[in-house]
């Protein structure tokens, strides 16, 4: 896996966080619901990834992650404060050199410590957007409000690059 790869799935993986945004602001009222007994809310959800990927892009650039300042409440408020995050990781895989993606990272979740690569905090990223992508979806769509598709495809399609026809 190359930086550019890395550099596509993190577009799209914001790509498709602008359409569950979008389905749920069409339902500010139910920000606070659970869809089933166990599962966190959307914006619960929405405040664990921008903690996490704000927490790990500090990690990325050599930075302690702080998280003594928690996520802002307000969709509008967690949407403004997201955008200096979101342009952090779209600047650190487009400069991301291939070769330090084998370098090793340490990581602590809770009181465990761990050695990674850069190229798998990459990839924790991208699959923990598309796991919470997923859940905040289907509770979008249990409000009535699908963000619709929003799989590999369709980000193809909708940014010019759909793939090609034989």
């Amino acid at each position: 896996m190359t930086a550019r790869h890395f550099e596509s799935f993190v577009h799209h993986a914001y790509w498709g966080l602008d359409k569950i945004l979008a389905a749920l602001e069409q339902a500010p009222d139910r920000l606070d619901e659970q869809v089933s007994e166990g599962a966190q809310t959307p914006r619960t959800t929405l405040r664990h990834m921008y903690a996490f990927e704000r927490g790990f892009l500090s990690r990325l650039h050599g930075e302690s992650a702080s998280f003594s300042d928690p996520p802002p409440e307000d969709l509008d408020e967690l949407r403004d404060a997201w955008a200096p995050i979101r342009q952090g990781w779209l600047d650190y895989v487009a400069n991301v050199p291939d070769e330090v993606l084998d370098e090793p990272f340490e990581v602590q979740l809770g009181a465990e410590r761990y050695r990674v690569t850069r190229a798998q905090v990459l990839s924790q990223f991208v699959q923990h957007q598309g796991q919470h992508r997923s859940e905040l979806a289907v509770m979008a769509s249990t409000f009535g409000r699908s963000p619709g598709e929003f799989d590999w495809w369709d980000y193809l399609a909708e940014t010019g690059q759909p793939p090609e026809r034989l």
